[in-house]
Order: C-alpha cells, then structure tokens, then sequence
C-alpha cells in the first residue's frame, strides 16, 4: 500500500490588505499609495468605490514554482 502524500504544489500565505466591501478588490498594504494612508480614505481601482480603509487579513493562495 502506498502512503498518501499532501499536494505540494500550493502555498499558502497570509498579507495584510484593504478589501473593496463593493467587489471584494483586495489592495495590499504596500499598493495603497500614500495619500489614502494619511487620510484613511482608499478608492478603490476595479469599481472606484471610495471610503475608509478596511486592513484585513487576507489568504493569498499560489502555486509553488
């Protein structure tokens, strides 16, 4: 009988981010340019909603290389 092995060809990691609560965009911490982090106020860049930064902690899943 063989063993089974896990599947090693994902990775899971974890980043800070700003998630649009109007399509779910996530921004991480370091795409978020300076202005929106001194004023708290982010737009986002696929639906250009607008409000405060919400940082979450998001999972980034990717394949390994």
């Amino acid at each position: 009988m063989e063993s089974q092995r896990p599947d090693m060809t994902i990775v899971k990691q974890w980043d800070s981010a700003h998630k649009c609560p109007q399509c779910g965009q996530v921004l991480k911490l370091a795409d978020i340019d300076l202005k929106a982090a001194t004023t708290g106020i982010v737009v986002c860049p696929n639906c250009n909603w607008s409000g405060p930064i919400d940082i979450q902690i998001v999972e980034r899943i990717r394949p390994t290389e």
